[in-house]
């Protein structure tokens, strides 16, 4: 367990400074209040539960948590169990927090509020809400029009500009993509050419962003490297109906070098790629390593690299940052708590 003392001796200031600053207790300056902070999340500390868990059961918080259900979604089943395992946590200050699962990602506005009206019941009593950040502004507006008076949300995966937001947990997905375009250099000594993959049509926020931050980087940097294509092959039954375009992409540009794969969802798709006689071996980059055919691919490298963006944090930081605001009064520290970008090849699994 992470104690006071561990994060002053970190930190070289006295056990009393980190005290005011973890609970808010008197004035420190602002750059060593903000390197204590980063030094007890890094480390993990939590708090006292004998004092929060006081505060909290006078309150009878509940937490409403909203997420995406879906086989095809692994990354949003690892933060929905990083989710359920810091409610147990929490059940023993007298928090309970309900989970409601939707089972896919929907940019309608009005699809959402539909959805709501089945999912949520009438009264739930909802103190304060973690949700996807693509249906944030949808889940303020049916809570308006049912007459709720302002609740806290914090946003995760994807981030929104909703009127209630508190703050903001995932990933930058521009720098996603920076850093992939930056391990392709790697590969390819900075003059290879690379085939985007993705499964969504090209219009969600994640893969849009980490295309972009791809582009720009090797705009930047890469004068010399090649983007030959980018194919988005859609949601639904994808597999089939894009090997014969990417066999044709691979015969086409007979000196592809590295494939980036978006947002593939089912990872059979490297698998197919592997099997692929070519001139010379394509190496693969993707992003979340969350299930087992990942880790296996990833330890025989048929992926070369995996990108991951920590969704254990996704699942339990916005359920604390509720908690310490409800329970606490305690204002998050940021706007945005970004999730780290980390590197993954058979030699680190």
């Amino acid at each position: 367990m992470v104690t006071m003392k561990d994060i002053a001796a970190e930190a070289g200031v006295s056990r009393g400074t980190v005290d005011r600053v973890l609970n808010n207790r008197g004035r420190v300056a602002p750059d060593k209040e903000k390197r204590i902070r980063e030094i007890a999340e890094k480390l993990g500390y939590r708090p006292n539960p004998a004092g929060k868990g006081l505060a909290a059961r006078k309150k009878q918080l509940k937490i409403g948590f909203i997420y995406v259900k879906n086989a095809a979604a692994p990354f949003h089943m690892a933060v929905y169990r990083a989710a359920q395992e810091y409610a147990v946590e929490l059940e023993q200050y007298g928090v309970e927090v309900l989970f409601f699962p939707v089972t896919r990602a929907i940019e309608n506005n009005e699809e959402w509020i539909r959805m709501f009206e089945t999912l949520i019941p009438a009264r739930p009593q909802i103190d304060g809400w973690a949700v996807l950040g693509l249906a944030a502004d949808s889940l303020v507006t049916w809570l308006k029009m049912r007459g709720e008076g302002t609740v806290p949300v914090v946003t995760y995966n994807l981030d929104s500009s909703c009127e209630w937001k508190l703050a903001y947990v995932g990933c930058d997905y521009r720098q996603a993509g920076r850093l992939a375009c930056g391990v392709a250099s790697l590969m390819t000594d900075a003059q290879g050419k690379v085939c985007i993959l993705s499964m969504d049509p090209g219009n969600i926020q994640s893969s849009a962003e980490r295309i972009e931050g791809f582009e720009d980087e090797m705009k930047d940097r890469y004068p010399d490297m090649e983007i030959v294509d980018k194919i988005f092959f859609g949601m639904e039954g994808y597999y089939e109906s894009v090997k014969g375009d990417l066999m044709k992409k691979l015969e086409e540009y007979s000196g592809i070098d590295v494939i980036y794969l978006v947002n593939p969802g089912d990872y059979s798709i490297c698998e197919y790629i592997s099997r692929t006689e070519m001139p010379h071996r394509v190496k693969i980059i993707t992003n979340d390593l969350i299930t087992g055919e990942q880790w296996e691919m990833v330890r025989n490298e048929k992926i070369a690299v995996t990108i991951c963006q920590e969704p254990e944090k996704q699942g339990r930081k916005p359920l604390e940052i509720l908690f310490d605001y409800l329970a606490l009064g305690r204002e998050p520290d940021t706007a945005w708590y970004k999730t780290e970008l980390s590197i993954n090849i058979a030699q680190n699994l």
